[in-house]
């Protein structure tokens, strides 16, 4: 046998070898998984925010089929799995206030807007969009 193994060299160092490739692979692991927590997190708002484009889709398209729309009534469910809750003020004839709140798992997102409308003569209740201004107020 050789010195080195008859001084007991090697056995301390493959264990250090050992230790230095353990800790090597939970530090990739626990970054692993803070990565993957945050796409998670991630995902969620971005379907957050599509709960609440979705909203304001509808609510432009009732607004333009009713232009007497008030709102949803209460909270409603999307097809992603969020919901949604749209408000309607009329301000004037053809001015509306408009709020929607979207909600998906733990993010809530607030929208407001002004609709103009320009209301169609032969259709009775029916009208068109002329301007659409809307913001996000603010994530919770």
């Amino acid at each position: 046998m050789s010195k080195l193994n008859d001084d007991g060299f090697v056995l301390p160092l493959v264990l250090v070898v050992m230790a230095l490739l353990a800790a090597g692979a939970g530090y990739a692991l626990s970054q692993g998984m803070a990565e993957l927590q945050a796409n998670v997190l991630n995902l969620e708002y971005q379907l957050c925010l599509l709960t609440g484009k979705n909203a304001i889709a509808i609510l432009q398209a009732e607004l333009e089929e009713d232009i007497n729309y008030s709102g949803s009534g209460g909270k409603l469910t999307d097809e992603n799995g969020g919901s949604y809750q749209i408000r309607v003020l009329k301000v004037s004839e053809k001015l509306r206030f408009v709020e929607v709140t979207s909600q998906y798992r733990g993010y809530q997102m607030n929208f407001s807007g002004e609709v103009e409308l320009i209301m169609a003569i032969e259709a009775g209740q029916s009208g068109q969009i002329d301007r659409f201004n809307w913001r996000l107020l603010g994530v919770v």
